[in-house]
């Protein structure tokens, strides 16, 4: 049963303050720097630039307050999302990974603070969220139908984003470049999450999704460790404590994940070589000390490198920005 008018405008507020976080978590993802190998502040790619993210991730705002509020089908809401980012830039795909894995997390948010207020008539702020908004994303992944994978394939149809288009390791033969698999999909009602199953040893969106984000909820809590490191260390900053815990954690991220993205624009070896390469930075000094400042010369060094070869960890980016968005929702406050 669809919300009244009532019901909504009773969750706007939060629903509004669900959605600020996630903008807020996918421009931060955009803004630290030098975060090797992606789009910073500092550094573009040839048809994609920094304000092309900013643009993105302010435009899809009103489709996050839609999420939080709940009523809607996530296929739905992803196709409108990838529009609103087109209308306000011409710099290709910057968010489609991040919709994936924002989407769900925000109408879980929603919902959690459904329950909050139901239990709770002073709606007093709960900083420990993660737990709860989890496990609802997950069972909201778990329920998506065919017409939500229809509208991720039309989604998808938009976008140029490189991809293995077989759909492996199942009967199922939806080509991401063939405009009749979203047909088929609906004819063989074939889930959004049966496809993400079939996919997820080769993706690591996919992979969160069937995980139950695990790798979204470890870079949460890597992020709030490192970010209260970094607040009781100045000295070993690079620029605030915000953009080092950032740029730490996604290099740690970098250090013992091979991104997806890279596999497929590039192949699995270069990933793995980037991994090692990310983890042989992390130990020239104890992981007690997390040294930014004197790590920063060999992070530029790589990032050039990665810049050069055009070998941007993509899929990582995106997992960052999601477990930005739940720190944020958990109260991080920089």
């Amino acid at each position: 049963m669809l919300p009244t008018k009532k019901d909504r405008d009773a969750r706007q507020k939060p629903a509004e303050d669900i959605a600020v976080s996630a903008s807020l978590a996918m421009a931060l993802e955009a803004s630290a720097y030098p975060k090797p190998g992606n789009v910073h502040r500092l550094k573009d790619f040839k048809n994609t630039n920094y304000e092309h993210f900013l643009a993105s991730a302010i435009a899809s705002a009103p489709v996050f307050i839609r999420a939080a509020s709940g009523g809607e089908k996530l296929g739905n809401l992803l196709e409108e999302a990838v529009q609103k980012s087109e209308r306000r830039q011409s710099g290709g795909n910057t968010h489609f990974g991040t919709f994936l894995l924002l989407l769900p997390l925000s109408m879980a948010a929603g919902i959690e603070n459904d329950a909050k207020i139901k239990k709770d008539a002073g709606g007093n702020q709960d900083f420990n969220k993660t737990k709860q908004i989890v496990p609802i994303a997950f069972e909201i992944c778990k329920k998506t139908d065919s017409e939500d994978a229809f509208y991720f394939y039309s989604a998808f149809e938009k976008l140029n984003i490189p991809a293995k288009t077989k759909i492996s390791g199942t009967d199922m033969n939806f080509d991401l470049a063939d405009p009749e698999s979203k047909n088929r999909i609906l004819a063989q009602k074939t889930g959004l999450f049966e496809l993400m199953e079939s996919a997820a040893s080769r993706d690591l969106i996919a992979k969160e999704w069937v995980s139950g984000f695990e790798k979204t909820k470890w870079f949460a809590k890597r992020l709030m460790e490192n970010h209260a490191f970094f607040l009781t260390h100045p000295e070993k900053q690079f620029k605030n404590a915000i953009n080092s815990s950032i740029v730490y954690t996604f290099l740690e991220m970098m250090a013992s994940v091979s991104d997806t993205f890279i596999e497929t624009k590039i192949d699995s070896n270069a990933a793995d070589k980037i991994r090692e390469e990310a983890r042989g930075i992390l130990n020239r000094f104890p992981e007690n000390e997390k040294d930014l400042q004197q790590l920063i010369p060999f992070i530029h060094s790589f990032d050039d490198k990665l810049h050069e070869k055009r070998a941007n960890p993509g899929s990582l980016a995106d997992i960052a920005a999601a477990g930005i968005f739940l720190a944020l929702m958990d109260g991080l406050v920089f």
